[in-house]
């Protein structure tokens, strides 16, 4: 068996060096360290290394990044960045090159080994099914009196619809859910998404009414070329599907939402260019209706209905325009064109930086200092100002947006936690909240691990946080679930405690590092005296069940001297500090260990 070669592109001969020595210990073979990006796109114009290993700041005119750019449009090797640090904006431009992942210096054996095993078997695995796509679109495209061809114009027609989705769908970045990777095994790709683009010529019927059959024929043809080429020049691949003379289906794998848009509006601008017919000019428009595998549904027969129903709207605009799919479009109320706004620029509300985490304190009663703090989302939209919570809180939920706006404050969270950590404030906790969609998903296990693999983030330090109404719903399924996190060592809090069931004896099942009693309860304990009781006796029983209790929505003096007389441990509330941004929590952290520096062990478990 021929051994696997790795060409190395690294600026710093000490680290290259050692790298190499790794690699020729684990089997591989390291035919050639070069230093900058001009040489390692020299040495492929002859070699064909299995697989490269990229520093992202090398020298030369060019970075790793643009080089694994200008590497890609030359030969398909894969491509692993290495990199000691990197902001977000570096890892979103790495991400725009397909590489397949990144190390973070210095990395362990076995992560390299991790790494470089599942990238090359990866990088197998889409060779083939792209062989294979393209393959089979060959030998049906090549038959013109194939059943599954339109004879006019070349293309699959809808006998071949399904097909040719299920084939794309295979050929995403595909991860595998029924397996729970180890921490070490990681490495972060791109997942991708399918946009299917319902295309309706306006006025096809009108317009060809003044044509002969032939000159039909030819405009038909004409824009069934178009949409190929047009799609033949991206960097996804994807298939035009023949539905009718006035009706086409393009379906392409993408990366974001946003860029779907961005090419919808460009097929709409190409089809808008005048057809040379007969020596006349024609013009025609389109009404385009986007729906997106996995967001809006895994069966294509839905993702044509709901892309039907964008077109709707589309003309219901006046047509020559492109129009995502929203679930909003299935609201019959009076809200409804509200509601669909909102949805709608809620869709790109991560894609252009609009929301953003707020960090709200949490004070250790005992000690007096901040022991850690609660994520918050805000959004911050440009015309529409800032959005509450609980108005699009909902919505995301609804719509099934909640999953990745939820996946990126686990991640935003993760990441600042890890910053203040390399900081000098090392012993704080980040608390985010889990909505019951995003806790039933299937992955969310894998998806936290990769978080925390990637941020480097102790799990110790995460809590997440959920209320009583999310579990109380298979119990036994839940339980399950958090013992696998308490596995990994993430903290479990249970939210908003005293507003669902509060129940003893599940309190008693679930694997519960913290008990957050609500600031329902909070607010005026000091005169409510069955508030007062209420809480007083759920301190008591949770400190009996070995947990933590955290008092919200602490707001006035007299509220927290109660507290610290039943020994509640921790408080978060307007009193001590309203949520803060990332910022602005770093110097309150500080400030907070000087004034209460004669107390403070750096030793002291927080």
């Amino acid at each position: 068996m021929n051994r696997i070669n790795i060409l190395i592109v690294e600026d710093e001969l000490l680290i290259a060096k050692n790298t190499a020595k790794k690699l020729r210990n684990l089997g591989y073979n390291v035919p050639k360290i070069v230093s900058s990006g001009q040489a390692a796109i020299d040495y492929i114009s002859s070699e064909n290394p299995d697989l490269i290993l990229m520093d992202i700041a090398i020298k030369g005119a060019i970075d790793g990044i643009d080089t694994a750019t200008e590497i890609k449009t030359k030969k398909d090797i894969p491509i692993v960045f290495l990199t000691a640090y990197a902001s977000d904006d570096t890892l979103e431009r790495a991400s725009q090159t397909g590489c397949y992942g990144y190390l973070i210096k210095p990395f362990r054996d076995k992560e390299l080994q991790a790494t470089i095993k599942m990238v090359l078997s990866k990088h197998e695995e889409q060779s083939v099914i792209q062989k294979s796509l393209q393959d089979t679109i060959n030998q049906y495209s090549s038959q013109l009196d194939n059943v599954y061809v339109n004879s006019l114009t070349n293309l699959p027609n809808r006998l071949f619809l399904r097909d040719s989705f299920d084939y794309l769908v295979s050929s995403l970045d595909s991860k595998d859910k029924d397996s729970i990777p180890e921490k070490d095994n990681l490495t972060e790709y791109k997942s991708n998404l399918i946009a299917v683009y319902n295309i309706n010529l306006d006025r096809f019927k009108k317009i060809s009414s003044f044509l002969t059959k032939d000159q039909q024929n030819t405009l038909v043809k004409e824009v069934a070329q178009r949409l190929t080429n047009y799609i033949s020049n991206l960097d996804f691949q994807g298939i035009t599907v023949y539905i009718k003379e006035d009706h086409f289906i393009t379906m392409i794998p993408l990366d974001k939402q946003i860029t779907a848009r961005n090419y919808g509006q460009e097929i709409l601008d190409m089809i808008r260019q005048a057809f040379h017919i007969d020596r006349q000019e024609i013009f025609i428009s389109a009404s385009i209706g986007i729906s997106f595998y996995p967001s809006d549904s895994f069966d294509i027969e839905e993702l044509l209905k709901q892309s039907e129903k964008a077109i709707e709207y589309a003309r219901s605009q006046g047509g020559n325009r492109c129009q995502s799919f929203t679930f909003a479009f299935n609201i019959k109320t009076s809200r409804a064109s509200e509601n669909l706004n909102m949805e709608a620029e809620l869709h790109y509300a991560l894609e252009r930086k609009e929301l953003e985490l707020y960090y709200q304190p949490k004070i250790n009663l005992e000690t007096n200092l901040i022991f850690g703090a609660e994520a918050l989302v805000r959004w911050n939209h440009p015309t529409m100002g800032r959005i509450a919570p609980h108005q699009f809180i909902p919505l995301a939920e609804e719509t099934g947006l909640i999953k990745p706006i939820g996946e990126w404050i686990i991640n935003r969270a993760c990441r600042q936690t890890k910053a203040w950590h390399n900081a000098g404030l090392d012993f704080l906790t980040i608390g985010v909240n889990l909505s019951g969609v995003q806790f039933k998903q299937s992955d969310l296990f894998h998806k936290i691990t990769q978080i925390l693999f990637n941020s480097s983030l102790e799990p110790q330090y995460l809590e997440l946080e959920l209320t009583e109404t999310i579990l109380i719903e298979n119990i036994k399924i839940n339980i399950q679930r958090l013992n696998l996190m308490k596995k990994i060592g993430v903290q479990i809090a249970l939210d908003d405690f005293g507003t669902g069931y509060s129940s003893l004896s599940y309190l008693q099942q679930f694997p519960f590092d913290t008990l957050k009693i609500d600031a329902s309860f909070i607010r005026n304990i000091d005169s409510n005296e069955v508030n007062a009781v209420i809480t007083k006796t759920i301190i008591e029983m949770a400190h009996k069940l070995g947990l933590k209790v955290v008092a919200e929505g602490v707001e006035t003096k007299a509220e927290l001297k109660f507290l610290r007389e039943c020994k509640c441990d921790i408080m978060q509330g307007f009193l001590f500090s309203r949520p803060l941004i990332a910022r602005d929590f770093k110097n309150l952290a500080f400030d907070n260990i000087k004034s209460t520096a004669k107390n403070y062990n750096p030793n002291h478990k927080h």
